[in-house]
């Protein structure tokens, strides 16, 4: 079975073609600039767009399941998950494996996980299998909330969330799609929530900041008006929808809404999954080796 992965020169994507290359698994990249694809054996890229119809639905021929990342935050982002998923459907793809956000819904407080969840509803109502593998914020992310003076500022109020690393969730992927590739039917029709096994305040974020990198960090609790205010007096020529999606990410988490433990992951992964503090510690010891990741914006 014939496999492809976008967002290859990517966080997840990149991970997650590692991973299966690492197994002998050919692959192909489907790639906006092919001359970056990861040098991985056995692997084609191939040159692709999201909005792009044609140039996918050529890009995806002779591919059986595809894993498909979000395309880069964007107005136009909607229109260009709905353009794939056609362009998938039109190139015979069987299983479409792909990365949502945890509580996709067309009324999530976190904005850009509305796109998600038309994202989704368009898949199931294509004639391909799916799976949805949903994530939670990255620890990543959650570890770069602070300024330079060490400060969390957003209105997440008491709330909680509950990260997943980066190096899981691709992990988590990587066993699906492999699963898939032996003829594996498993993971059809299924939805996956992806979370850390801790859920965490901003303090408790803060505190775990502080212990793991010396210097010390506190959480700000900001009204969402003095949000919006700090952020684009911060970043006068961000659009107004970016600047809503960077405080949504806290509002969401006040609402409670991202709190929630679930034991998908290491089902899926067979062991526990990473904590925050091992993500923190990771990333003070080698600051390089993990990027800013997917819908982290400035929040």
């Amino acid at each position: 079975m014939q496999l492809a992965i976008t967002g290859a020169t990517g966080h997840i994507g990149g991970q997650v073609a590692r991973l299966l290359s690492d197994q002998g698994l050919p692959l192909i990249l489907p790639l906006r600039n092919p001359s970056r694809a990861p040098r991985l054996p056995g692997c084609e890229p191939r040159p692709f767009s999201y909005g792009d119809f044609e140039l996918a639905r050529e890009a995806l021929q002779g591919v059986d399941a595809l894993f498909m990342v979000s395309a880069a935050e964007s107005p136009t982002r909607e229109q260009e998950h709905l353009t794939l998923v056609r362009a998938a459907q039109a190139a015979g793809i069987q299983h479409l494996v792909y990365l949502s956000f945890a509580e996709a819904r067309p009324d999530s407080t976190f904005t850009l996980a509305r796109t998600h969840a038309i994202t989704e509803e368009a898949i199931r109502r294509s004639t391909m299998k799916h799976t949805f593998v949903r994530d939670n914020f990255y620890s990543e992310l959650m570890a770069r909330l602070a300024d330079a003076e060490g400060v969390i500022c957003g209105p997440a109020e008491q709330g909680r969330v509950a990260c997943v690393a980066q190096r899981d969730a691709a992990q988590a992927v990587a066993n699906i799609m492999a699963d898939i590739a032996a003829g594996g039917t498993q993971h059809q029709g299924r939805t996956y929530t992806l979370t850390g096994n801790q859920s965490l305040s901003m303090e408790d974020i803060a505190r775990i900041l502080t212990t793991c990198t010396g210097k010390p960090h506190r959480f700000h609790n900001e009204t969402i008006a003095e949000a919006f205010a700090s952020r684009r007096a911060a970043y006068p020529d961000t659009p107004d929808w970016e600047i809503e999606a960077w405080v949504s990410t806290y509002t969401a988490i006040a609402k409670g809404e991202l709190a929630q433990v679930t034991q998908d992951l290491p089902r899926l992964i067979g062991r526990e999954p990473l904590t925050f503090e091992q993500v923190v510690t990771e990333m003070a010891n080698s600051p390089a080796a993990v990027s800013a990741p997917r819908d982290s914006g400035k929040p």
